[in-house]
This record gives structure tokens, sequence and C-alpha cells, in this order.
């Protein structure tokens, strides 16, 4: 053997020994911890073999094998046949074990003889690299946690699905249901393969300095509307992109919105199909119609001959607007010339807090708006009032304040504010016509972290579902999806409606509420009464003094991504940053969801705060009752820090980011990812999934991850290579009567098409950057069916690096545009 061989060799059995070293150490450390001996005794075993191969000792071999067939049955007991929490658990040692094959005709016994002779090595190397080949072959391959049914099919129940909506996308989740669902079946699972860019549109407003494209278009007649983070309306030629007219509303930035602009859709009336309040008069007797309605007062003057057709959208710096769909004109008529200003009734404390992101519902003439508020910076925040104007006038209609609850809906008298620190809704409402109801999910009184300070009505209406009449604001019902919120657990998804078949042949008129915890609330929208079952299971309640904590908190029996974590869950990429995992772990507070924050010692949080379900929503094939949701798998930490500390410690507070100072209260609060040292998240995969759910049983059809690694990256280094993982999703997903689901807010840049029957990925169309909104679908006056997209970067990248402004269609081809 040649020296520099040699010693290259016994370099390496240094090398293994050292880890082993470290690995050991770190054994023990979870062992302290009433955590796995394996990692202690592991570590010993790679100390040995390394000790072995620097002595050129052919024990050195069977120790390792011995070390790999341990770690393989040790990681089959601890967590089956799941691929990608066996990697980290076998990988190291599969390479450990190969070295040692290799270098085994070298490593001999203590009368000479080579542990292996070449022959006999080579065959095992090969074996052993094989495995490791069909370890990093696997990789690229999504492994689904559900496997849908061979064969399983959906049958169809409602054959007319979505026909109401023709061939457009006319409300923000296509229809005022929320649903999502476009039963165009031009593009199917048999030629979404060929789909083709149709045409491509760049906006002009590009998402930095704070900006996301969170925006899902809308599309009347023949015309496509949209906005832009900084509420910009733009008005498009559905079939070949071509800009008809934009409308720049000139938002002012403040101290809230100057990092956080984002404008996720418009809303469209006809005033000659819906008149608003303002337009209708008090019949006499003998005027009233046997329905009951009140005749229509004609519409008359320069606003009602140019504003008919109105788009109604909102800005950042809280006002909201009117536009002429046709021209982009401000509607003269609409409160002061053409804006009303939200701030209005909301004290001083407004300015600068609440803003508008979100769409906003309009039905019955009525514009419902709520806002968004500042998290966890100060106590005193202003009010959570969820309003109703007339959409022709400006008026204030009616609003319901959290505080007055079921009991007024009046409208303020002039110069009074409406009571600060109470719930908000930030999200979409939806409404059912045939009720006249309109439901809207709220939030939580701010600061989310420290409950010491609630009020009995924030308690009673936080995370809740509420419904109203929508032509008065008056609750008819409100449901409660989690009790004294202390985690920032705010219900932000648009809330679906759907009629359930029964057994009997009849149908239940059913709202579906995704929240963050990822429970699935199933309620009968009539009397807010749980149609799928509810339980109130105990939960922690080893609070900080003055902290005010439930014994218990609701649970569906239909949830996504909520099963508590265990030891064994956490991840890391090897077995090293796993045993870190494990250790922080077990060195963290953690009795399950709600385990209460403390000064002492980290909290873990799961499900995270950001979900769970988030804002994006979800979205039904109304044909065949399957509700189909993306979620996010995101744990964090967090711990309660004396102000004075937070700032000698350098910690900068921010509404977003990791520490805040929840002003007013006892504590501040510091928070994070729970990632290893690696940037890896310290749990199990996937991190973000698609699933379907069948709502008629219960039963999850299929989950499948969504999104790789390809474009997320860790410490500024971008992977670069398709390793689907599933990872934390953004947006909502579109599905269509063609059997595809299509999605496109994944942390790497592609729109993809699933099968809605087995969530098999079928087509994946590369985007010039990330996408974060929700898909929409609809038939051009060329006979073709578009899906739509716009990109303006992945979610949260901190930085102005690939971002866009993007709106693309696609189509099949035979008639693609220019």
């Amino acid at each position: 053997m040649k020296p520099w061989v040699r010693w290259v060799i016994s370099g390496l059995g240094i090398v293994v020994a050292l880890l082993g070293l470290a690995l050991a150490l770190g054994g023990v450390k979870l062992i302290s911890l009433g955590g796995s001996w394996f990692y202690l005794l592991a570590g010993l075993a790679m100390i040995a073999t390394g000790w072995f191969v620097f002595r050129l000792r052919a024990p050195a071999l069977w120790v390792a094998l011995g070390l790999l067939v341990v770690s393989g049955l040790w990681s089959y007991w601890e967590v089956g046949t799941d691929f990608w929490q066996t990697v980290p658990r076998v990988i190291v040692f599969l390479f450990i074990a190969l070295g040692a094959a290799i270098v085994s005709p070298v490593l001999v016994d203590k009368s000479g003889k080579p542990a292996l002779r070449w022959q006999p090595a080579a065959a095992l190397s090969v074996v052993l690299a094989v495995a490791l080949v069909a370890l990093f072959a696997n990789m690229f391959r999504p492994h689904p946690t559900v496997i849908a049914d061979a064969g399983a099919k959906a049958a169809v129940i409602k054959a007319d699905a979505g026909q109401d909506s023709g061939n457009d996308w006319p409300a923000y989740g296509r229809n005022t249901e929320g649903n999502r669902f476009a039963q165009f079946d031009q593009i199917n699972r048999d030629n979404v393969k060929d789909l083709q860019v149709a045409w491509t549109y760049h906006t002009g407003d590009l998402a930095v300095d704070g900006k996301e494209y969170q925006v899902t278009p809308i599309k009347i007649d023949d015309t496509m509307y949209l906005c832009t983070p900084s509420n910009i309306v733009i008005a498009l030629d559905p079939t070949t992109g071509a800009e008809r007219w934009r409308f720049d509303p000139e938002v002012k930035d403040n101290f809230g919105n100057q990092n956080w602009k984002r404008c996720r859709g418009v809303a469209y009336i006809d005033l000659d199909q819906t008149p608003p309040p303002s337009w209708r008069v008090t019949p006499a007797a003998d005027q009233t119609g046997t329905d009951g309605t009140a005749p229509v007062a004609p519409a008359s003057g320069i606003a009602a001959a140019i504003c008919h057709k109105r788009i109604v959208t909102t800005t950042v710096d809280a006002r909201v607007f009117t536009l002429d769909a046709e021209t982009g004109a401000l509607c003269p008529d609409f409160g002061d010339g053409g804006y009303v200003d939200l701030l209005k009734g909301l004290g001083p404390t407004a300015e600068g807090s609440y803003y508008l992101t979100s769409a906003p519902l309009v039905a019955e003439g009525i514009v419902m708006i709520g806002g968004k508020l500042n998290d966890n910076l100060t106590v005193g925040e202003a009010s959570g009032v969820v309003r109703g104007y007339d959409v022709a006038s400006g008026d204030l209609v009616w609003a319901w304040d959290p505080s007055r609850g079921a009991t007024d809906s009046s409208p303020l008298p002039e110069g009074e504010i409406y009571k600060p620190e109470t719930p908000n809704f930030w999200g979409t409402a939806a409404y059912d016509p045939e009720l006249g109801l309109a439901f809207f999910p709220t939030g939580n009184q701010t600061p989310d972290f420290w409950t010491g300070n609630r009020h009995p009505y924030s308690d009673e209406y936080n995370d809740a579902v509420v419904a109203v009449d929508v032509k008065t604001g008056q609750e008819r019902w409100h449901f409660r999806t989690a009790n004294i919120d202390q985690f920032d657990y705010d219900v932000s998804s648009q809330p679906i409606l759907y009629d359930l078949p029964k057994a009997d042949g009849t149908t239940v008129p059913v709202l579906i509420q995704l929240t963050k915890r990822g429970q699935i609330f199933v309620l009968d929208r009539r009397t807010g009464e749980p149609v799928v079952p509810v339980v109130q299971q105990p939960v922690a309640t080893d609070a900080m003094p003055g902290m005010n904590v439930a014994p218990t908190q609701p649970h569906s029996a239909i949830s996504v991504g909520t099963t508590p974590f265990k030891e064994s869950d956490m991840w890391g990429a090897t077995i090293f940053d796993q045993l870190y995992c494990r250790i922080q772990f077990k060195d963290m507070r953690w009795e399950g969801e709600f385990t209460p924050l403390s000064d002492q010692k980290r909290t873990l949080i799961y499900p995270g705060y950001y979900g769970g379900f988030n804002w994006g929503g979800g979205a039904i094939d109304a044909s065949t009752g399957t509700l189909i949701v993306n979620d996010i798998r995101m744990a964090q930490w967090g711990r309660f820090i004396k102000q004075d500390a937070a700032e000698k410690i350098g910690l900068e507070a921010t509404t977003e980011g990791e520490y805040s100072t929840q002003t007013g209260t006892p504590w501040g609060v510091e928070r994070s990812m729970f990632i290893s040292p690696l940037g890896v998240p310290c749990f199990k995969p996937p991190f973000g999934t698609m699933t379907a759910i069948d709502l008629n049983s219960g039963k999850t059809k299929w989950q499948v991850p969504v999104g790789s690694i390809q474009d997320a990256p860790v410490h500024g280094i971008v992977p670069g290579v398709r390793i689907p993982l599933g990872m934390p999703t953004m947006g909502g997903p579109l599905v269509t009567g063609g059997g595809l689901t299509f999605f496109h807010g994944s942390l790497d840049y592609y729109v993809r098409a699933f099968d809605n029957d087995s969530g098999e990925e079928l087509w994946r169309g590369r985007l010039p950057v990330g996408g974060q909104g929700a898909p929409m679908s609809y038939i051009g006056k060329d006979g073709k069916q578009y899906i739509v997209v716009v990109a303006g970067g992945a979610t949260r990248t901190g930085t102005n690096d690939n971002r866009g402004d993007d709106v693309i269609a696609y189509t099949l081809p035979g008639n693609v545009g220019q």
C-alpha cells in the first residue's frame, strides 16, 4: 500500500471518529432530556468504526455494517416506511458502510487476513452503492402521505354545478359562495400536458419593497379586471392580454403599509341587476310586490349614466372606491369625490394601523368591508368593526361591532368612535342569496400572545365565523373556532358555501371554514350548528400569572396536518441536525396544541400561526363534493421577554418579525421558525400539501406534497434541484370540470395541474418567478378555455430579488394569442 493511500484512509477514520464523538455527546444531552438512546449508541459505534479504520483493522467493516443494519431496524421501528423520515436516519451510515466496504481489502484482522478480498468487497460495494443511488433517486419523486384508492373516481352528484357563472369568473372566489370551481372541461386530464402560454402581461408595478402579488383576477363578459399591490386597477382583454384601461388611486405610505402592500382582488356589480339601498324607495302598501320587495327608483344623473357597471375595491391606506367598469373612471357619486374614508369612526390609533388587503364582498347593493390591524405592537388598536356601505352612494348602511354583537348593527352617530381592541375581519366574506346572509371570519384582539387584557366580547368573537343579514348587518349567529386564542390563529380564508347531500336525497346548506389550526369546520349555514362533529378537547393551562387561557379547544372530525408532534417527528437533512432538532424539541415546553408561552423557556407552537390554512383558502369540486385544500406545516417557537431586556439584547420590534413589544402588556414576545442550523425545518416533511377530502364521507381521498426545494434559498444558496419535499404554500387552488386542480402558490416557480381523483401531478409549467395567489379560469370570446395566474414572486423572500409583475394566461394550442 502506498503511504499516501494509508494516510487518506487513516484520515477518513479520524473524521468518522470525530463525527461519532459529536453524535455521542449530543446523544448524552438527549438522554438527559428523556430522549432516545440511539444517538449515543450510534455515536459510540461510529467512534469504533473510525478507530478501526485509522488502524486499518478488519472490525471496522463489521461494525459499520452492523450500524447500518441497526439504524435501518431502528428507523423502521420509529417511522415505518416513511421515506423522508428514513433518509436522515440511514444515509450517513450507508456512506460509512460503503466506505468501509471499499477499503475492506486493506483492513486486516490480527492474523493479517483482510476483512474481505477484492471480489466480494467489490460486490458488497456495488450493492451499497446501488442502495445509495436508489435513495437519492427517490428524492426526486413525490411521496404522497395519503395514496388514492386505485381506480377511484368521484361520482358526479350535481351535473349543473358552476353553470350559474356562465363563461365568466365574476367574483374573487368565482362566485359569492367562494367555491373556486369552474365547470369548464375543455382543458382536461387527457390534454392538460399540451397547455401553452397564450399571452403575458406586465402590470408595471413590480413586487418589491414589501409588495406581494396575491391577486385573483375576475372576468366579466369580455374584460378581465385585477389590482396590483399598490391598488392600481387594470382592465385587460382576456383573450389577448391587451390593456384596456388602468386607474391609480395613488396610495399614501404610512407606518403600517410601507412594507406591507397587497391587493388580493376586486369586486363587480351591475346596478341594473342589483339595485343598492339608495336606489330603493319605500313602497306604499299597494306598491309592494307579492314577494315583499320594494320597487326600484330609476337611476339619474351623470354618475348613474357612466357607472351602472362598477368595479369596487379598497386600498392599503384605508379607502374604498368604485370605478366605471367600461372606462375606469371614478364614479363621482360614490362617497367624497369617488372615495370613502374608512378611518372615519375608528379613532386616533387607526391611521397607519388599519388598512385593507383583501377583495371586498358586494351583494344586494352593499359593499362589505373589514380591515387588517397591526399585530402585537401595542394595546389600544382600532376597532375591528365590519361595515356595509351603499355601493352607489358610499353611505354607511350598517356596522357590526363585536362589542355590541347581535344587539345593534346601526352605524354610530357622527363623531362617535367604535370601541377599540375588538377582533377584526381582514379576509373576504361569502354570501348566500337564498338566506340573505353574509358570512365572514374574524381574528383576535391584538396583541395576540398576551391574553390578560382581553375583553369578554373579544373572547366571544375571537377566531369566529359570523353570519349577518347583508342588508342590515344584524347578526344571525356566530361560531368560535378557538376559545381564547393566544397564538394569532385568526381565521382569514373565505368561507366556502356548499349544499351537502344527505342519504335521504335532501341537502343541508353548509358553510366550510378552514382555519390556521388546520381544523375544517362544517356548519349549517342557517344556524351555525356543526354538521360534522366538533368536540372540546382539553389543553394545557399552566400559563403565566395574569394570563387568561381556556381549558378546552374545539376540534372538528375533519382536519389536515393536526397530529401532535412527538420526538420521532423531528427531522434533519442528516442524523446530526436531526439530533440537534430532537434536543431542541425535548428542551421546549410542549404539551400539545395551545401550550402557553413562558418566560423561562421556549414553547413550541404547532400548528404554526401562518397555518394550517391561511387567507388563500380552498376550493370545492361542486359537482362531486370533493374539497381541495392546500396547507402550511411550519412550526414556530415563542417565549415572553421583558421589553427592556429585549431592548438590551438588540431585538428589533416589528409586527411580523422575531420580536414584538406588545406595549401596554407586561411582556414582549420573541418568536421564530423552528429550524435547524442548516436552515431547514426541524420536523418531518411535507411542509405543504394538497389534500382532497370527500365531504360526503369525511374521508381524505389523497394527500400529496406540493413544491420542491428548487428555488427556495437556504442561507442564501438556491439548491437548483427539484426535490419535491412539499414546501410551505400560499394562495389557493382552482378546481375545474376537467377533473383538474391548478395551483401556483408553492415556493418553487411552477404552476401545476393535479388529477382530482388521484392527486397525481399531470402538468407543470415553469414561471418566471414564484406565485402566491390563486389561479382562475374562463372561456374567452374565441371559445377557448384559459387558465390565468399572476406571479410576482414567492412569499416573503425578504429581498427584492426574483420579483415580478407577470399576468400569464394558458390555453391549448391551435389559437394561441400573441
